[in-house]
């Protein structure tokens, strides 16, 4: 009697054509969905914002082409109190 080892070439044949479709797939998004490019603007995005969580952490916020002080003293100092 024969024993049986291994995989059978059926289910070889069907990784194989499953892993060819993945492998299309894949290759349409990188190319015709402007992968690289949306992750390249994600990343500049993303050291923007970190870029502007340390300003922000450093009591300065970056509006525009200026920086304007957003310190708790600078707030503190600069609020107008009315008197009764």
């Amino acid at each position: 009697m024969r024993e049986e080892k291994g995989i059978t070439l059926i289910a070889l044949v069907i990784t194989i054509i499953v892993m060819l479709i993945l492998a299309a797939v894949t290759i349409t998004l990188v190319v015709n969905g402007n992968l690289v490019n949306h992750a390249r603007d994600a990343k500049s995005d993303t050291q923007a914002a970190i870029d502007n969580e340390t300003l922000i952490s450093q009591g300065t916020v970056k509006y525009g082409e200026g920086e304007v002080s957003t310190s708790i003293q600078n707030i503190v100092d600069n609020t107008v109190t009315v008197a009764p």
